[in-house]
C-alpha cells in the first residue's frame, strides 16, 4: 500500500478517535523526520479527559502498529490551530 494512503487513513482515524471525545478542540499532525508528531489539543485538561485520550493514543499505537507516533497533549487555551502547531496539517477541528 502506498504512504500517502497510510499516511491518509491514520490521520482519519486520529481525527474520528479524538474527535468523538467532546473536549478535544483540534488535532494536528505532521510528518517529520521519524514518528508522525500529533499534537491534540483539549479545553479541559482534567484527569478524566486525560486518561480517555491516553486510552484512544493506546488503540491507535494498536491499531497501526507500524507507524511510530509522537503524541503531545496541550491546552488549547481559546488559541487557533495554527497558533498550536506551526506547519502541522488540521485533522480535526471543533467549531464552537
Amino acid at each position: 500500500m502506498p504512504d500517502s494512503l497510510v499516511a491518509d487513513s491514520v490521520e482519519t482515524a486520529l481525527g474520528k478517535d479524538f474527535g468523538s471525545i467532546s473536549q478535544v478542540r483540534y488535532v494536528l499532525t505532521e510528518r517529520a523526520d521519524g514518528p508522525l508528531l500529533v499534537w491534540v489539543a483539549i479545553d479541559n485538561p482534567e484527569p478524566s479527559v486525560r486518561r480517555t485520550i491516553y486510552r484512544k493514543e493506546l488503540e491507535l499505537i494498536d491499531r497501526f502498529p507500524d507507524m511510530d507516533f509522537d503524541f503531545n497533549l496541550i491546552p488549547a487555551m481559546g488559541r487557533r490551530a495554527e497558533e498550536l502547531a506551526a506547519g502541522a496539517r488540521v485533522v480535526f477541528s471543533r467549531q464552537e
